[in-house]
């Protein structure tokens, strides 16, 4: 039954646990993907419009192709202030650059020539021939730190678009884009990772993250930039916590516990009923049968019409043992008494104790005189000859005895007790004059 149980137990809460983890994973799948979701359209949103924002002083500069730094200044700022992760702009006629703002911090790029630089040149060339926004990166800029660069082509004949005047170049600040979006904000066991550098989409180089995380993604989200897009990717990855996994073994961890400890309780419970049942037709003291466990044999036999014998059985001076030596060794005695009683008896004989030092014996299947004295005297041998010593007190056992068989000595079971309960204090009687004699 216990191993039914358990393999009962094992198969509901297995299944559970899977249906469990299946239900958290997809929840979570959600969540993350919600998450991702979010983290694509803060950086769709925040490098479009800061890009646009630094738009406005490349359409002024094409307007005004004669306009000074000084006039610029003023545009440049009023940009900055309004977009917070425009780290400077710079603006390069003839693509050297000329003007950068703000200044200080980014002394090092005023009088960069980008066609000396080839990896800048190919992307102010792409922006050039193409005759629109191109952004770049994200690149590492001469006065340090990484950046997404948008290169701003400017023609000084709008809308033809044919004399190229130079390049605005306008520097985001890459881990600032990247905090701000929410990259770092997904759980410890998640990574994020993006690629389509210069904006070549899933054809693109990794920039960010571990490029494993594109394979079989959690998930994946396209940035859309002003020109190309930007892959973002999401992968669950091996990640050793107490916390992640509790969480993923709750319904076991209950489960089972919930099993054992109901498993347990049926156990104790089935525990007490049978101590309980085994108590109640068993003496305290002496652990034989008490007087229910006698009358149940007795009745059983009887329903039978069973050929049994008794012995009412009661100790001698008992009284004085208690008053001389205590009732310690009073229950010492008992003890001892109900020992070799069960031990000179057969294995179907039954030995109760149903009063304070009386004892009752029930001997099925004996009726022939001979047999029941046979037994009367194997009892005085072997319980009264001994001698008992308790803590190093002798202390002496005397019975009387009396008999009564059924059927030949009474037909009910009360009668019989009668019956044997008289001729035990007959031959009480017979041990006390024996005493005076």
């Amino acid at each position: 039954m216990a191993l039914l149980y358990f393999a009962a137990t094992y198969e509901i809460v297995e299944y559970l646990q899977h249906s469990y983890s299946r239900d958290i994973a997809d929840d979570r799948a959600d969540d993350l993907s919600r998450q991702l979701a979010l983290v694509r359209y803060r950086l769709e949103a925040s490098v479009t419009s800061e890009i646009f924002e630094a738009n406005a002083l490349a359409a002024y500069i094409a307007v005004s192709p004669q306009s000074s730094a000084h006039q610029w200044l003023p545009l440049a700022e009023n940009i900055r202030r309004k977009a917070h992760h425009i780290r400077n702009i710079g603006v390069a006629p003839n693509d050297v650059i000329s003007f950068v703002y703000p200044r200080q911090g980014n002394e090092k790029a005023l009088g960069l020539d980008f066609r000396l630089h080839p990896e800048q040149w190919r992307t102010v060339e792409i922006a050039k021939n193409n005759g629109k926004i191109f952004v770049a990166g994200p690149l590492t800029l001469v006065q340090g730190g990484e950046a997404i660069i948008a290169r701003i082509p400017i023609f000084s004949d709008p809308p033809n678009n044919k004399n190229y005047w130079g390049v605005c170049s306008v520097a985001l600040d890459w881990n600032r884009l990247l905090h701000d979006a929410g990259s770092d904000s997904f759980p410890d066991d998640v990574e994020l990772a993006i690629r389509g550098v210069d904006g070549q989409g899933e054809l693109g180089a990794v920039f960010y993250g571990d490029p494993q995380v594109f394979t079989q993604p959690l998930r994946t989200e396209t940035v859309n930039l002003v020109s190309g897009t930007w892959q973002l990717a999401i992968k669950e990855i091996a990640h050793d916590s107490l916390e992640i996994w509790f969480k993923s073994n709750l319904v076991r961890l209950l489960g089972y516990t919930l099993s054992v400890v109901l498993f347990i309780s049926v156990i104790l419970l089935l525990n007490t009923y049978r101590n309980a049942h085994r108590y109640s037709y068993e003496d305290v003291l002496t652990k034989i049968g008490n007087r229910r466990r006698a009358m149940q044999m007795l009745q059983k036999l009887h329903k039978h019409g069973s050929h049994f014998c008794i012995f009412n059985i009661d100790l001698n001076n008992f009284k004085q043992i208690n008053d001389n030596f205590g009732h310690v060794a009073g229950d010492a005695l008992l003890v001892e008494i109900a020992r070799r009683l069960e031990s000179v008896l057969r294995g179907s004989d039954l030995v109760a104790r149903i009063g304070g030092d009386e004892f009752l014996v029930i001997l099925p299947r004996i009726s022939a005189i001979e047999n029941i004295q046979a037994v009367q005297d194997k009892i005085h041998a072997e319980v009264c000859v001994p001698t008992f010593v308790w803590h190093g007190i002798t202390l002496p056992i005397q019975l009387s005895m009396g008999y009564a068989c059924f059927p030949e000595a009474a037909q009910t079971i009360e009668d019989l007790l009668h019956n044997a309960d008289r001729a035990m204090y007959a031959d009480k009687q017979r041990c006390r004059e024996q005493e005076v004699g």
